[in-house]
């Protein structure tokens, strides 16, 4: 029983005093900012703020958010525009792409030597029977001095 101690009355009361004004503050405090929340709330929802010179102070920054807005409203617009613009030129490139493609198979359909002699029969133009050879040098010989 060496560890039980006498504790006096008078200073279990004065700690507890001690202990509710060190919360009182912090209670206080909370109940003030709630309160002042609540009544800021209240004079935007009246329109009090704007007559109030704090207000007509922070006037340039109120103008700089609302060019803010409006800037953010005018990019989204933008925005839109380039993507309907984007989607636009997608599909313009899949019909162009299919067009390259029946060209291209048509040209190569009219570019073989058969076809090309028999459109090219009623103008005197004939296909050559000779046909090319390559020519092959085997020594090469410059004369200088002429």
């Amino acid at each position: 029983m060496s560890g039980n101690k006498f504790i006096d009355q008078q200073e279990v009361v004065a700690r507890e005093a001690l202990e509710s004004l060190q919360d009182k503050p912090a209670r206080e405090d909370k109940q003030v900012a709630s309160a002042q929340s609540r009544r800021t709330f209240v004079q935007i929802m009246n329109g009090e703020f704007l007559s109030r010179d704090n207000f007509v102070k922070n006037l340039p920054f109120v103008f700089f958010l609302g060019f803010l807005l409006v800037v953010l409203i005018g990019w989204g617009y933008y925005a839109e525009t380039v993507t309907k613009r984007e989607v636009q030129l997608e599909k313009e490139l899949g019909e162009l792409n299919s067009e390259y493609s029946t060209l291209r198979s048509i040209y190569n359909e009219q570019r073989g030597r058969p076809t090309v002699a028999n459109r090219l029969l009623g103008t005197g133009v004939e296909e050559s029977l000779i046909f090319p050879r390559k020519i092959r040098v085997r020594k090469y010989v410059f004369e200088g001095g002429r």
